[in-house]
């Protein structure tokens, strides 16, 4: 993804409606919880399309989501960091409060390979503050051991985006997958949603070029050929 973070920042911040402050009080959360995580000097990375934005492309987001490392013993406290920020924005982050809410999901890694994955993330300015986002790899194997259809749509984007190294995470997933190897089968669906849109967009420009194009131009190879056809017959 090209571009400077205030021109993702307005991507993925949604401002449309000028009486809703809320999706505008997105990056303001953002900083609020980055702040506290490394307060706590927890390690953590930021997923979810996000993190997409710095790998393929910003589309509007009201979720921000963050995986932290750290033993058991700290689930509470990492929990508790995610209520600090909840508290404070209550007004923007409370259903009760907001019909279209921000949510904000702040969860331990689950296992040592995504332990791992989070000393993979990208350390960049966004939203204003030194965040962690997690890598390419990172994201689509987290997308592949889910079922859900935002993730099948966002891996398949990430894929067509030339960002991510395949052969990497077909690797994690070996060390990680299930006995029914539903994450590898979801990561070959995610392949072929992507060949498939990329091949039709191609498909498509061509068929809109094609309109385009003057249908009595002759391409300026035939000219040539048929003048030097013609000065041969001389």
């Amino acid at each position: 993804m090209t571009g400077s973070s205030a021109d993702i920042e307005a991507l993925l911040v949604d401002v449309n409606d000028i009486s809703n402050p809320t999706p505008g009080m997105l990056p303001a959360i953002f900083r609020d919880i980055i702040g506290r995580l490394d307060a706590a000097g927890l390690g953590y990375a930021v997923v979810g399309r996000i993190a997409l934005a710095l790998h393929e492309q910003a589309r509007f987001v009201r979720e921000i989501e963050i995986v932290v490392g750290g033993d058991a013993d700290e689930h509470d406290r990492i929990a508790a960091l995610a209520r600090a920020t909840q508290a404070r924005f209550a007004a923007h982050m409370d259903p009760r409060l907001c019909r279209l809410h921000i949510v904000l999901t702040v969860r331990p890694s689950t296992c040592a390979a995504e332990t791992q994955l989070l000393a993979d993330a990208v350390t960049c300015q966004w939203f204003g503050v030194q965040a962690r986002l997690a890598s390419a790899e990172y994201l689509l194997w987290l997308w592949c051991r889910s079922d859900s259809l935002d993730h099948a749509v966002d891996a398949s984007a990430l894929i067509k985006g030339g960002a991510v190294d395949l052969y990497s995470v077909r690797g994690l997933l070996r060390t990680t997958d299930d006995v029914e190897e539903s994450g590898q089968r979801r990561l070959r669906l995610a392949i072929g949603d992507a060949v498939l849109s990329a091949t039709s967009s191609f498909s498509r420009f061509m068929a809109e070029r094609s309109v385009l194009l003057d249908p009595n131009r002759v391409p300026i190879w035939r000219l040539r050929q048929a003048e030097a056809a013609d000065r041969d017959d001389r």
